[in-house]
């Protein structure tokens, strides 16, 4: 379970204060399929990136398996984003001289954890990535890019998959096919998942959906 409690982030620039966030409150439960939404600059991916751990908050707590995140130490804050939080950028991320294979299984083996080789073979399978497992990132289209991004944070099964605008690189043809891939993660695997999205109609693909604005909850809302 993710919980946000009256989470608040203010910038100081040089023309002043700027509310990013402004006391939000926010459950997510396991097997969640969340939404957020909202206008540019309304402070969903703030909120996201507090959820990563990535950004620290002015005020407020997130909690991760009843876990306060922004207590940590950063070692210890480094271990659960490894273990606990896996993140999807709209720029893929991937280390360009490892294989899609090896990009996979980075987080794997950066935290000692065992590989199993028979998952490994079915996720490729799933990505409809198995015949590119040996190619470098500069060898793929960016569909293909963006799903060996998801498949690098499934077979870590974090608790909570974070995904920040996906499919904002991406044409028509791939959005839909990484959209799919996070619904399936999400049905199949009991994944949950977080989607910042300003795209309605990636929005309605999730299960419950809150709209930010002015760095507030200005709706939230079950979808059928």
């Amino acid at each position: 379970m993710v919980e946000a409690r009256n989470l608040k982030k203010i910038y100081n620039t040089g023309g002043g204060r700027i509310k990013a966030l402004d006391g939000i409150d926010l459950t997510i439960g396991d097997g969640e399929f969340l939404a957020i939404m909202g206008s540019s600059g309304s402070g969903k991916s703030t909120l996201l990136h507090l959820i990563a751990g990535v950004d620290t908050p002015t005020s407020g707590s997130v909690w991760i398996d009843g876990v306060d995140i922004h207590r940590l130490k950063p070692s210890e804050l480094a271990v659960l984003r490894r273990r606990s939080i896996g993140m999807i950028y709209q720029t893929y991320n991937l280390v360009p001289t490892l294989t899609v294979e090896e990009n996979m299984i980075l987080p794997l083996m950066l935290d000692r954890r065992p590989i199993e080789k028979e998952k490994v073979d079915t996720l490729l399978e799933v990505l409809q990535l198995k015949d590119r497992r040996r190619h470098l990132p500069g060898q793929l289209s960016g569909g293909q890019q963006q799903r060996t991004a998801i498949g690098r944070v499934l077979l870590a099964r974090p608790s909570v998959l974070l995904a920040d605008e996906p499919t904002g690189n991406l044409d028509s043809k791939n959005t839909e096919e990484v959209l799919a891939l996070l619904c399936q993660a999400n049905r199949e695997f009991g994944q949950t998942v977080v989607l910042v999205t300003y795209d309605p109609k990636a929005g309605g693909m999730a299960k419950r959906q809150i709209c930010i604005s002015d760095g507030r909850v200005a709706a939230d809302k079950a979808l059928p």
